[in-house]
């Protein structure tokens, strides 16, 4: 299993997207803009969180992604990861037929400007990500749940968004301790989990919070009309957090189920 940072432009938002689903299927954790940046964050802190913490730096290229002084800064920084580390670091994926810039030149691609060939093309991305331990696999019964507990956390996060103050705060570089631990004892339970714990795993009040652990909560306060987490997240506004690791599941659970 592999984490990978999806660098791309605005106007290849919806192949971001369908690629960051397919990653996430197949096992991988993604580290896409739109999921990972909340209002009042610092953009650029977090981009850079983001570029430190996976292991790949997938670089979409196309007439706009390659003119992007946005994308531009990405794989400079990545390339400079891929020369510390003496490894490959950016994977370069042409979704458009564009000339590839100086520093990717010589450079294996992924071509997918062909889109009968997406999930061929795919498949070998997944080759070189390496195969996840496992792949998640869900019943029915679980995805109807996860369909009700993704538009509860919707509307929660949608009414404490308008209830909140905008403010700016500088993102933490990594995870604390105890949350990094929580994690790792999440995964070992539940492995098919581990792509979106490493990534969307976060705390509330000290309190880590992990998938397994979110579902069973968010279940409950639906059940029952309250649970202590429930009211964590609100005075934390980690309403978006909680939503952006189901978010994330549930692309994983579409994808797998067609």
């Amino acid at each position: 299993m592999s984490t990978v940072f999806l660098s791309h432009s605005h106007a290849d938002k919806p192949f971001a997207r369908k690629l960051a689903a397919s990653l996430r299927s197949a096992g991988h954790g993604v580290w896409i803009d739109e999921a990972e940046i909340n209002i009042g964050d610092s953009l650029v802190e977090k981009i850079r969180e983001g570029l430190d913490q996976v292991d790949y730096v997938a670089a979409i290229l196309s007439s706009a992604s390659i003119d992007s002084p946005w994308v531009t800064r990405e794989l400079d920084i990545a390339s400079n990861r891929e020369i510390e580390e003496g490894r490959v670091v950016v994977l370069p994926l042409l979704v458009e037929q564009v000339d590839l810039p100086g520093f990717l030149k010589g450079k294996f691609y992924e071509d997918f400007t062909d889109e009968s060939q997406y999930e061929h093309v795919v498949a070998l991305l997944n080759r070189q990500l390496g195969e996840p331990d496992c792949k998640p696999e869900a019943q029915e019964e679980e995805i109807e749940k996860l369909k009700a507990a993704l538009a509860f956390a919707k509307e929660k996060a949608a009414m404490h968004e308008q209830q909140a103050e905008q403010h700016v705060s500088l993102a933490l570089i990594g995870k604390s301790e105890s949350l990094v631990a929580a994690i790792q004892e999440a995964n070992e339970k539940n492995p098919t989990h581990a792509a979106i714990n490493n990534l969307h795993a976060f705390e509330v009040a000290g309190f880590p919070v992990v998938l397994d652990y979110l579902l069973w909560a968010i279940e409950k306060a639906m059940r029952t009309g309250a649970h202590q987490l429930d009211a964590l997240l609100t005075i934390d506004n980690k309403w978006d957090n909680a939503t952006r690791m189901m978010q994330a599941y549930s692309d994983v659970i579409a994808k797998e189920n067609g």
